[in-house]
């Protein structure tokens, strides 16, 4: 499924607001550079709706400061997701967060945990990430841009990989906090849950599902299998 969204502009806060004076009210706040102009243009030709904000957000630290964050909302399978793309231009940086809708309660963070922990364990690229302070869970993805320039397929692969993950593995966090279902039994049936496109691909590769080899690795494949996973199961609210 490819993705697609309610409004190509920016800053879609009144319908009845001039598209061109819309963005020239942006581009008077942000300046534009490589890097926001790549991820600009591949979420326009996706037709998702996103903001451009260069203030930090709450769950944000303070050596963020000056990041300019591109927001959107993906919404999956199993739920939506508030996405937040981390553009840090001078430290030649991406990172792409997937914030999952819920709160972990102080008595099942521990478990939670090492459903996560499980979890992680097995991925390729990226991680899920648990706040102790208010329960929140999110996936990050990084990407290191020292030494070369972002491309519209970059991002697109970030962006896919983790809304993808975050949607294949949430319910069985889930299931593990508000069912009290072990973090084996609950990371064994997502999975052994994984969508046809990435088993079969793994399948011809020689591979298990999660897509590590015999010394740990995973293989150079995985991105591009998980992307197609994603392009068939993600859309965008």
């Amino acid at each position: 499924m490819s993705l697609s969204g309610n409004d190509r502009t920016e800053n879609p806060a009144d319908e009845d607001n001039d598209d061109e004076t819309a963005q020239q009210q942006e581009q008077d706040v942000i300046p534009s550079f490589p890097m926001l102009d790549q991820v600009r243009s591949y979420l326009t030709q996706s037709e998702l709706s996103f903001q451009v904000n260069d203030r930090r957000t709450s769950w944000l630290d303070a050596s963020t400061y000056g990041s300019v964050i591109v927001t959107l909302t993906l919404t999956g399978h199993a739920s939506s997701y508030k996405t937040f793309l981390d553009l840090k231009p001078q430290d030649h940086r991406l990172a792409v967060y997937i914030e999952t809708p819920v709160k972990i309660p102080m008595a099942q963070r521990a478990a939670a945990t090492e459903y996560l922990m499980r979890v992680n364990y097995s991925l390729a690229l990226g991680n899920f990430e648990l706040d102790f302070r208010d329960g929140e869970v999110r996936f990050r993805c990084v990407i290191d841009l020292e030494g070369s320039a972002l491309s519209q397929e970059m991002v697109r692969t970030n962006v896919m990989v983790s809304a993808a993950t975050t949607d294949r593995f949430f319910p069985g966090l889930m299931a593990v906090v508000f069912a009290r279902q072990s973090p084996m039994t609950a990371y064994e049936a997502c999975r052994n849950n994984n969508n046809q496109a990435t088993t079969s691909s793994s399948s011809s590769h020689g591979n298990d599902q999660d897509g590590d080899n015999d010394d740990g690795q995973p293989p150079q494949s995985e991105p591009n299998i998980t992307v197609a996973a994603a392009a068939t199961t993600m859309g965008a609210q």
